[in-house]
């Protein structure tokens, strides 16, 4: 059950590369190939080893909502996949994404758990919604990568690129809501629309981007929950003292469930003292690799697990029995 097998284990064994059509009802993942993407939609990218496509799709491929002369397919269920999706909304289709999808096709991830990839653009008319030849030209190498034109709050594009089959949903922040007219009325519009989507899909994990950190707690807000109310009152007294991390005690902040883009100036500032905080920043996104370094994963503690009772003992597991170092869990 390579279900069962620990990040670690995926590098050393190879049975998985060797599976024949008939072992596993002519699963296509027999036909990826692990090499370097040809294309890089800007100059600076370090290449990354991935799982391609031995030949680029058309681009007409690439298109989720429409079918073409290849295939007719026009929603995520006519495809039939087989693993979860993973769905992203943006207003446009920027460098950023190249970036987000290079992790999720890296060498060390296994090609039967490689989850497919919907960009959903934003189909307003001032907006470029539709990739440039140079986006299209970059994704088309990567197995299992679609965009469609649509909007989160529109229940029809969500339900059209898949989002009952969606295990993770990224919601990006646009830059039309940027500048709205009250600053802290930018992010009004995403925190809606998300906590419609909480409500509606309450299994599925949504990563929010906002503008404003203090923003933070309208996020997957429960009426009546005297845990939140217990983190409102420490996060106001962590305001009163003075501090700009008070949102760090919410729970959709600290289980990764949204940031701000403030977050990364704090980054810049120190890169200039500390010259390797770049260097690290993209080993931890995978956006990078050097010799002998290891790789981001996530794993999923079951029921199975619950012996190891506290964090202190999983990491001396982990450290102990795979080399490997826990660096947050939620």
């Amino acid at each position: 059950d390579s279900s069962a097998l620990l990040p670690c284990d995926l590098l050393s064994d190879q049975s998985e590369d060797e599976v024949t059509p008939s072992d596993d009802e002519g699963l296509s993942v027999v036909e990826y190939v692990k090499g370097y993407p040809p294309n890089s939609p800007y100059i600076g990218s370090s290449p990354t080893l991935c799982h391609l496509l031995p030949v680029k799709a058309p681009f007409c491929c690439l298109r989720l909502d429409k079918g073409c002369k290849h295939n007719s397919y026009e929603d995520a269920k006519a495809y039939g996949f087989k693993n979860k999706l993973i769905i992203v909304s943006a207003e446009t289709a920027g460098n950023g994404l190249y970036n987000f999808i290079v992790p999720l096709r890296a060498y060390y991830r296994s090609r039967r758990e490689l989850n497919p990839i919907v960009l959903l653009l934003d189909n307003k008319p001032f907006c470029p919604h539709r990739p440039d030849h140079h986006f299209l030209e970059a994704i088309c190498c990567f197995p299992m990568v679609y965009y469609m034109e649509g909007s989160v709050d529109n229940l029809d594009s969500l339900l059209q690129c898949g989002i009952i089959y969606a295990d993770n949903l990224v919601v990006v922040d646009k830059e039309s809501t940027m500048s709205a007219e009250e600053d802290y009325m930018a992010d009004a519009k995403t925190i809606v629309n998300v906590q419609t989507m909480f409500r509606l899909f309450p299994s599925l994990s949504i990563t929010t981007e906002l503008t404003h950190p203090s923003n933070m707690r309208f996020m997957q807000f429960r009426a009546k929950d005297s845990y939140s109310l217990a983190l409102s009152k420490l996060e106001k007294q962590e305001r009163e003292n003075g501090s700009n991390l008070a949102f760090m005690f919410r729970l959709p902040f600290a289980a990764g469930r949204v940031f701000s883009i403030s977050m990364l100036d704090t980054l810049l500032y120190q890169s200039f003292v500390k010259d390797y905080m770049i260097t690290i920043t993209r080993l931890l996104l995978g956006l990078d690799t050097t010799p002998g370094s290891g790789y981001l994963c996530a794993m999923k503690v079951t029921e199975d697990d619950l012996w190891i009772r506290t964090y202190g003992r999983l990491f001396q597991k982990l450290c102990s029995s795979s080399a490997e170092i826990p660096i947050g869990i939620y």
